[in-house]
């Protein structure tokens, strides 16, 4: 469902605002999705997943390769096997990697990078 649009500037009145908020929630409401993969085409919100294993030793920097095109300001979701926590390592994040660590070693992580 796309809003609809109107073609003429009036003055915003109560009646005019709840309108637009009317049609904006009907537009909204259980259509806002991450995605189910990096691939997924009705995903509407930038993200990248991203899987794989910590290196052996905690707090080390390993490198996530990512697709979005521009430098991700931050991680929205992470799970790990073994209750580490991921975090941002010593290195820039660029247009195409970031650089992380784990305060586990070796461990399995999914992440969500937007």
């Amino acid at each position: 469902m796309r809003p609809q649009r109107s073609h003429s500037l009036v003055t915003p009145t109560f009646d005019t605002i709840a309108e637009w908020l009317r049609n904006h929630g009907r537009v909204l409401a259980g259509n806002v999705s991450l995605g189910a993969s990096n691939t997924d085409p009705s995903k509407n919100i930038i993200n990248w997943k991203a899987s794989g294993v910590s290196p052996g030793a905690p707090d080390t920097d390993f490198t996530v390769t990512h697709g979005l095109g521009y430098v991700p300001g931050t991680i929205i979701g992470q799970d790990t096997n073994s209750g580490g926590l991921l975090y941002r390592g010593t290195v820039a994040w660029t247009k195409t990697t970031v650089t992380l660590r784990s305060t586990k070693a070796t461990s399995t992580y999914n992440v969500w990078l937007a």
